[in-house]
């Protein structure tokens, strides 16, 4: 399959924080680091950036060297809004709960680029969540986990409170053999193997205010916020692939639909992607495979449910296209990961 047309960067805000917990470990962070593929000083300045791909790997050669399969509680343990920089700012800013998270999620990709935040409202629940649309990105289910944490203590910390009861957590990560360091760093209900990693919440409480918001501060930081850019500006590519992620976890993905999503016209849309030698089917079927990977390595779910999870109304559509994508099998390379 084609690749991306640039290299997906993440800025250090919060992987500064994880020389400190390499510390406490006893652990030499530049050994970990240089495991990982990054030099030294790489996490020194948190508005610098690293490549998506090496953080994935970082957080993954963590949790191994540390012996702590849960490495990524300890990271989300420390991330609050200031984190983000200005995006945190603007949040700690907003009307209310709702304005607050889709400033996250519109602003993500000032920060990143490989993962997209999104905020999905049903009829009675708000989704608040994050996915991984970099291919093969090592530590999934370490992003999992420090996803899942932010996301819960980003709203935990816009409706004032240290412990929201009623919200549920979702994790695409297979349960863990200690479920107590999750327990205790959440303390709500919580889903594993779940086809998503988010918090769920009962919609009304995205009208919830945000304690201490400045609207006249917020004004001047959506200036501020429009003008910054972390990791470079989204190419087409980049662009369509987060559209089609979100698509995936609504339901419904087309090529129109992600037209309008970016803003664009079908055509206009075509075009741009011809020029990196690209068709939409190209980038749905990196996509699609992505996810289907995640799955397969991160929960228990059957090739039938991820079929219909990714896209397809049966497996075998699937079972062939992914050994297209992959040349294996779903149910082989699932096999392939216990060898």
């Amino acid at each position: 399959m084609h690749g991306l047309a640039t290299e997906n960067r993440q800025r250090v805000g919060l992987f500064a924080l994880v020389p400190s917990i390499l510390r406490r470990f006893q652990l030499i962070p530049a050994e970990v680091l240089a495991s990982a593929g990054l030099l030294p000083e790489a996490l020194d300045d948190p508005e610098g950036s690293i490549p998506y791909l090496n953080a994935g790997m970082l957080l993954k050669v963590a949790a191994e060297m540390t012996d702590c399969p849960h490495f990524g509680l300890e990271l989300g343990k420390l991330v609050r809004a200031s984190s983000l920089g200005l995006i945190g700012e603007l949040m700690r800013n907003a009307p209310n709960l709702r304005e607050a998270l889709r400033d996250f999620a519109v602003n993500h990709h000032r920060n990143s680029h490989g993962g997209v935040v999104y905020v999905l409202e049903e009829k009675h629940s708000a989704y608040f969540g994050y996915a991984v649309y970099e291919l093969d990105t090592p530590g999934n289910q370490v992003i999992s986990d420090v996803a899942a944490l932010a996301a819960f203590n980003f709203v935990s910390e816009m409706l004032g409170t240290d412990q929201v009861v009623d919200l549920e957590v979702l994790l695409c990560r297979p349960e863990p053999l200690n479920v107590a360091p999750y327990n205790e760093a959440f303390g709500v209900n919580l889903r594993f193997n779940a086809e998503q990693t988010a918090v769920v919440m009962p919609r009304t409480w995205l009208d919830k205010p945000v304690p201490g918001a400045n609207s006249t501060r917020r004004t001047a930081l959506q200036g501020l916020v429009r003008s910054f850019w972390g990791v470079g500006d989204l190419d087409i590519v980049t662009q369509v692939r987060r559209a089609v992620r979100i698509c995936l976890v609504r339901g419904h993905v087309s090529a129109p639909v992600v037209a309008r999503e970016l803003g664009l016209g079908g055509r206009t849309l075509q075009r741009r992607l011809n020029e990196f030698g690209l068709g939409f089917q190209d980038v749905l079927d990196q996509t699609r495979c992505e996810y289907a990977k995640q799955m397969l390595s991160n929960t228990r779910l059957g090739i039938a449910e991820i079929a219909n999870i990714v896209g397809f109304k049966d497996h075998s559509i699937l079972t062939r296209s992914f050994t297209r994508w992959a040349g294996v099998t779903p149910s082989g390379w699932r096999a392939n990961l216990l060898t």
